[in-house]
């Protein structure tokens, strides 16, 4: 590519908004690393979109680069580094809308919906003409709203990778990754009619899924990966040293009533496209009746649930189901353990020592997110 050429293809992206505007693009060999980056991001090989996106960096202080690299680092699972990055972009780069709506997007999938309102507002005092804002106030608004849609010029989800999705899928439900990746619990009633499925976890890969059993009792449906969406393989470059990247632990007990709880799903979608998912919190609500259904206690939209119930200290606690007479309910770690004892292994029994024992550590909401990034997954109806 000539200097010309490059120059060239810099502006045609920034005048189409498929570039923030203030990118440094006449250098040719930026252009082609921020590409090379892209293709790579795109076939789900972390390291070298990161390697790419950081000699890009290195050459301007330009938003694409650091909007690339934010991508990056959630498409790699570490939300925390990615918001963190996304926080400064946005403030060093103010007149880059991108940036403010890239920003306001991670704040609200990880749960902070008032700070991400705020930070809207702000923008639009900066670019009161932008449509972008709007739009984006009424993913935020709308919890069925499809970003990709919506939003093309700025990416608001990850690639998809592995298994390829057919025409026609839907996301149908959410779900739960367990056994480090090779299995996964899900709303028994996706499967129904015998459909074929697709799991997609947050960080874009996809993979071929297994009915191996069904719980009717519970709802729950335990699948086998193939391939498994084993978290050891995630390459992340962070120096030469790679990083480990654990599910977050089941919690030893049932959570009592009242305590702090967030749920964390997808969006259902006809169009079956790549998303990150969205956390809400609320509080764990308590058991109903002699069968031990528990409310969920936690404000969520209208849909078909699945997705992991972690408590304050990032432990998941159980998965959520919609319940008789339209009330959300858990399905707590303690019965699925009962119920799936060769996946989970064996525990407390149902409220078993609820409140006694130590008391886990708090953490911040953005680790309880980042955790449940690579738990939750999308089930992908195929047919």
């Amino acid at each position: 590519m000539t200097r010309r050429a490059g120059w060239r293809m810099g502006l045609v992206l920034a005048l189409t908004g498929s570039l923030p505007v203030l990118a440094a693009t006449d250098n040719p060999e930026r252009a082609a690393l921020l590409a090379e980056g892209e293709a790579a991001l795109s076939h789900g090989q972390v390291d070298q979109a990161l390697r790419r996106f950081e000699r890009a960096a290195a050459m301007a202080h330009a938003a694409d680069t650091e909007l690339a690299l934010v991508r990056t680092w959630l498409q790699a699972g570490q939300y925390r580094q990615a918001t963190a990055f996304s926080a400064h972009t946005a403030g060093a780069h103010q007149r880059v809308v991108e940036g403010a709506v890239l920003y306001a997007w991670l704040l609200s999938i990880g749960g902070q919906q008032d700070a991400a309102r705020r930070l809207l507002d702000q923008a639009v005092e900066r670019f009161p003409a932008e449509p972008m804002l709007p739009a984006t106030r009424r993913l935020l608004d709308d919890p069925l709203a499809a970003p990709a849609v919506a939003l093309p010029a700025v990416r608001l989800a990850p690639w998809s990778t592995g298994a390829r999705v057919p025409k026609g899928a839907q996301v149908v439900a959410s779900g739960v990754l367990i056994d480090q990746g090779r299995h996964a619990l899900v709303p028994l009633a996706a499967l129904e009619g015998g459909a074929r499925l697709l799991v997609r976890d947050g960080l874009g890969r996809t993979t071929g899924a297994r009915l191996l059993r069904g719980d009717r009792g519970l709802g729950v449906a335990l699948l086998a990966l193939q391939p498994a969406l084993t978290l050891h393989s995630l390459p992340v470059a962070l120096g030469d040293t790679p990083v480990e990247l654990p599910l977050p632990a089941a919690a030893p007990r049932d959570p009592f009533p009242g305590s702090p709880a967030h749920a964390v799903e997808f969006t259902p979608s006809h169009r079956a496209d790549p998303a990150w998912p969205r956390l809400r919190s609320g509080f764990h609500g308590a058991p109903e009746g002699v069968s031990g259904e528990r409310r969920l206690g936690i404000e969520m939209p209208a849909g078909p649930r699945g997705g992991p119930v972690l408590n304050a200290a990032g432990q998941w606690t159980g998965l959520a189901l919609p319940g008789r007479g339209g009330t959300d309910h858990l399905v707590p770690v303690s019965r699925l353990r009962t119920a799936f004892v060769d996946m989970l292994g064996a525990g407390p029994g149902p409220g078993a020592a609820a409140t006694s024992g130590p008391v886990p550590p708090q953490v911040a909401v953005d680790e309880v997110y980042e955790g449940a990034l690579r738990m939750t997954l999308q089930v992908i109806r195929t047919r």
